[in-house]
């Protein structure tokens, strides 16, 4: 979606329409990232029902998560109104965009509780084995964003708010496919109503706060990293924007096979399968770094053609701009992969704590002392950019020497009975699953 909205609003509406959407692009991913973070408590329990093959407790783990999305998604939209043009000026947003961005904030934040649901129905498909349906719902909703973006920013001319009303209208679409899939399958764990259970709510929240913390900490650290580029100017936001837009895939491959690598984990852990589990972590992180290899190599070399689809021939004066910032930063995504690989692996397991506390020290922190220590006395951007390898670099590190020596240890009421949950009783005897993952090495 940002992709397409990035690609239209740069060829007709120019770079100010370009910097209006990037400007406030973290802020618009803090109550996101925060939210679905916090579903991937929902997806970590119905994936280890789903191993342990717990059919009677999945159908009510599905309905709660469900709810739980649209009741969240509902608060996000009214409290992001609110407060957008608060958050737009603590972003430092310049008085030339400010309009321009404040009514893309407002639509987006709107359709928010469509948002979630697709994302949460969308993870607990792929939770349950089914990473095909949300690619085909995907496919179609893209394409209707595009055509949608075309219709309001190319003909209508409605600048960042078209391209904002066709992202809602959208997911809105790809909301209502991932919901029918839900309820129209044939399978034990359909959507249906049911009472919501208080103890499986509770454990949701309790497994998916930590994750949804971990996943706000990106884009709060983010956001003073954007102050910062903000007050350098409209052309190096607009240049920064075009990074952002080029190297989008280095973040979708990472994040989806890390999200995998999770699901995978947690499904064999509820089967007691922990040496396949590690297995494929192995071949999940191989395939992770290979793919971003490749990327980041076309990155280097066609940054600079690439960058010239998203403009317009009028503003292509940033293109030398967006060729130093991406030289310097494509040999180094590389270290991202290793921090969301052995992170997404360790959320499997149900410990999400630990990790919340490495990426706060590896990655917001750093941060935030990069631009609050080392900035001041070098104002400049690849001193404001070198953030980020360094904070991928400190957090890979940390995840590898926990993941390798520090094995997490999961809660002792991890076992898959539905009285855990329900307060029902179990339908078969109590699965218990050790206290340590993976097993010793014998």
């Amino acid at each position: 979606y940002t992709t397409a909205d990035a690609v239209i609003v740069g060829q007709f509406a120019g770079k100010m329409g370009l910097a209006a959407i990037d400007s406030v692009y973290n802020l618009l991913k803090l109550p996101v990232n925060f939210f679905i973070g916090l579903s991937a408590g929902a997806t970590i329990i119905i994936s280890q029902f789903f191993g342990a093959r717990e059919k009677q407790a999945l159908p009510q783990a599905v309905y709660t998560a469900v709810v739980f999305a649209l009741a969240g998604g509902l608060i996000l939209s009214v409290s992001g109104i609110a407060a957008a043009p608060y958050c737009l000026r603590l972003l430092d947003v310049p008085e030339e965009i400010f309009s321009l961005t404040l009514s893309y904030v407002r639509i987006y934040f709107g359709g928010l509780a469509v948002s979630m649901l697709y994302n949460v129905g969308a993870g607990i498909l792929r939770a349950l084995g089914d990473s095909k349906t949300p690619f085909y719902v995907l496919v179609v909703s893209g394409t209707v964003n595009v055509v949608l973006d075309l219709l309001f920013v190319g003909v209508f001319r409605w600048n960042a708010a078209g391209a904002a009303l066709a992202t809602v209208l959208a997911q809105s679409l790809s909301a209502a496919a991932v919901l029918r899939a839900l309820i129209k399958t044939e399978a034990d764990w359909k959507l249906r109503p049911q009472k919501t259970e208080w103890p499986m709510l509770k454990s949701i929240f309790a497994t998916g706060l930590p994750v949804g913390l971990q996943s706000s900490l990106y884009p709060v650290a983010n956001m003073m990293i954007q102050a910062s580029i903000n007050s350098t100017g409209t052309d190096n936001i607009a240049a920064w924007a075009l990074c952002g837009k080029l190297d989008f895939l280095i973040w979708l491959v990472t994040d989806s096979l890390a999200a995998a690598i999770s699901t995978f984990v947690a499904q064999n852990y509820g089967a007691g399968q922990y040496a396949r589990a590690r297995k494929g972590v192995r071949m999940g992180l191989g395939m992770t770094l290979g793919i971003v290899a490749f990327v980041s190599a076309v990155l280097f070399f066609w940054c600079e053609p690439l960058g010239k689809l998203f403009i317009n021939r009028a503003d292509y004066d940033i293109i030398p701009l967006l060729g130093q910032f991406m030289r310097f930063l494509s040999p180094l995504y590389i270290f991202y992969v290793f921090g969301e690989v052995f992170s997404g692996a360790i959320r499997g397991t149900g410990e999400t704590f630990k990790p919340m506390l490495l990426t706060l020290l590896g990655t917001c922190a750093s941060r935030i002392l990069w631009i609050a220590l080392i900035v001041p006395s070098h104002r400049t951007m690849r001193t404001i950019i070198t953030s980020y390898p360094v904070s991928w670099l400190l957090t890979a590190i940390f995840f590898a020497v926990f993941y390798y020596w520090g094995c997490p240890q999961t809660r002792s009421s991890v076992s898959f009975r539905r009285s855990d949950f329900t307060g029902i009783s179990p339908s078969e005897p109590r699965r218990r699953l050790p206290r340590r993952w993976p097993p010793p090495r014998r």
